[in-house]
């Protein structure tokens, strides 16, 4: 009796964590004619490999952050769009994603962006107080979009890190740039 409610319950959180990535699947797949598309997924043991090649000062300045949430990433599966001759992919369709991904797997969105041409969508299924185990990422920008499963032990603490060290290393660039050019006033 065990075995079978834990047969169940495996296929129960294998076919969540499925069923998001078969939204972004088919959403890729509704644009493959027009455009060109790419897939690619990584699990937690070739993600580990891969850190131990990359160098300490890959993830420098700006990045920090960034490589300390990859250890808390567990796997991912990147869909890349790409249409040619600089044709959008429609808001609409950007849209529609959004829903199915809320009415399927209640998702909720976690942040919205809107900088310099581009949409950055953070999603996430809300079913842990303050971990994010499954995260979606949209990202729409002029004729190009990325979209990205991830599992993770992240929580909203560690995003809000993340976020904090991006805005403090870009104030203090910023100070930095406003100063120099003071110097070359003078």
């Amino acid at each position: 009796m065990k075995q079978t409610l834990l047969i169940l319950a495996a296929f129960f959180l294998l076919s969540s964590a499925s069923a998001q990535r078969k939204q972004l699947r088919e959403f890729t797949n509704d644009f493959s004619a027009d455009g060109a598309t790419f897939r690619i997924g990584l699990s937690f043991i070739p993600l580990r490999i891969a850190s131990w090649f990359v160098p300490k000062s890959a993830f420098d300045g700006e990045a920090a952050e960034i490589k300390w949430a990859l250890k808390k990433v567990k796997s991912v599966k990147l869909y890349t769009i790409h249409m040619p001759n600089g044709q959008a992919i429609p808001r609409e369709s950007v849209d529609l994603l959004r829903s199915e991904l809320k009415k399927a797997q209640d998702f909720e969105p976690l942040v919205e962006v809107r900088h310099k041409g581009a949409n950055v969508y953070l999603l996430t299924d809300g079913k842990g107080d303050d971990r994010l185990d499954n995260l979606v990422v949209l990202v729409q920008e002029d004729s190009e979009m990325v979209m990205a499963h991830l599992r993770t032990k992240l929580t909203v603490s560690d995003v809000s890190r993340i976020i904090n060290g991006i805005q403090n290393r870009e104030k203090e660039r910023e100070a930095v740039a406003k100063g120099s050019g003071m110097v070359a006033q003078q």
